[in-house]
């Protein structure tokens, strides 16, 4: 049964992509679909069906780079979260948790309104800050408690959050309204200019986390163990932090915060398939862009005005978390 839950998981998203495409204000059939694709990519059809200048604009102007950039999103942040629950040994801890989003945030929102660097390296470098903050604030002769990474994530959040409501409130009118719809969580802004330009950060950090992936199971051994076992636990613990931070920080510096995706699906795989991450990084992939697919499906269609995506994901998993933090405090984490 495993087995077959497993392979769904990996072909879901696939079945996501092309319902997503479909579904929308703006419907359009699947042969519709098939038959523009490969009109635009051969000039050939398959359906023969009647292709309006509308529906090719739609599919592929609008619908195709928001899906495909959701789907990116959704399985880099889920990865992000897998591989920093690894390295930490602890179940809370996310890119929203550590404070990661809301340094991105804040990078990003600063090099699109005040400097000029590129939006994704400003993200990197402000999510590293707070990821790096967070991570020594909470740790104490090389133990790394719960509570304190919990905490410092919280105060790392707000200072960067107060950073943000500074910059806010110092710039022009027009671009503060875009800005505050940015920062809930929207991939309403996705277009073909933005997928490829997170494209490179996505591929580099997934890349090397799914090819070293084998060494967070030796790491989520603990320090002393993995020493014993040949592998350098800082070095590796350095690759995967700033891989992981490099993920959720492109991401966000695309869609904003769209939070708690790296808490919930990580948790739930692991339930179901064990801790064993060579398994856990392409399934977080696959189910994390499902997840925000489905999501995003919802918030464009469940009312007549698109509410933002990081509204959907926060009422989903702040009882998640809790329930999380309850299981935390009872047993801890294995």
């Amino acid at each position: 049964m495993r087995e077959f839950f497993k392979k769904l998981i990996l072909i879901f998203p696939i079945v996501i992509f092309f319902v997503s495409l479909g579904v929308g204000s703006y419907s359009i059939p699947f042969d519709q679909m098939i038959d523009i694709i490969l009109y635009k990519l051969s000039g050939y059809t398959i359906f023969n069906e009647q292709l309006s200048a509308q529906s090719i604009n739609v599919l592929l102007n609008i619908r195709l780079p928001r899906v495909a950039l959701g789907l990116l999103v959704g399985g880099a942040l889920a990865v992000s979260g897998t591989a920093f629950q690894a390295v930490m040994r602890n179940p809370l801890v996310e890119p929203y948790t550590l404070g990661l989003s809301s340094g991105a945030a804040f990078g990003a929102a600063l090099a699109m309104a005040v400097v000029t660097i590129p939006v994704q390296i400003c993200a990197f470098v402000f999510a590293g800050l707070s990821v790096g903050i967070s991570y020594l604030a909470a740790s104490k002769h090389g133990e790394t408690s719960v509570i304190s990474l919990v905490l410092s994530g919280v105060v790392v959040a707000s200072v960067f959050t107060a950073m943000l409501s500074i910059l806010q409130i110092s710039i022009d009118p027009l671009q503060l309204q875009g800005l505050i719809y940015w920062l809930m969580g929207s991939l309403h802004t996705a277009s073909w200019a933005k997928l490829l330009a997170v494209l490179p950060y996505l591929i580099v950090g997934y890349t090397i986390i799914y090819f070293f992936r084998w060494k967070l199971n030796i790491l989520s051994l603990g320090e002393k163990d993995a020493g014993s076992l040949g592998v350098n636990p800082q070095k590796y613990k350095l690759l995967f932090i700033g891989a992981a931070t490099l993920l959720a920080s492109a991401a966000v510096s695309v869609t904003g915060i769209i939070s708690l995706v790296g808490l919930m699906i990580p948790h739930m795989l692991r339930m179901l398939f064990g801790p064993d991450n060579t398994k856990l990084i392409p399934l977080s992939f696959c189910l994390g862009a499902s997840y925000l697919a489905i999501v995003d499906m919802i918030s464009r269609n469940l009312l007549t005005y698109e509410i933002p995506i990081g509204i959907f994901t926060t009422f989903l998993g702040a009882p998640y978390f809790i329930f999380l933090i309850r299981k935390t405090r009872e047993g801890g984490w294995n």
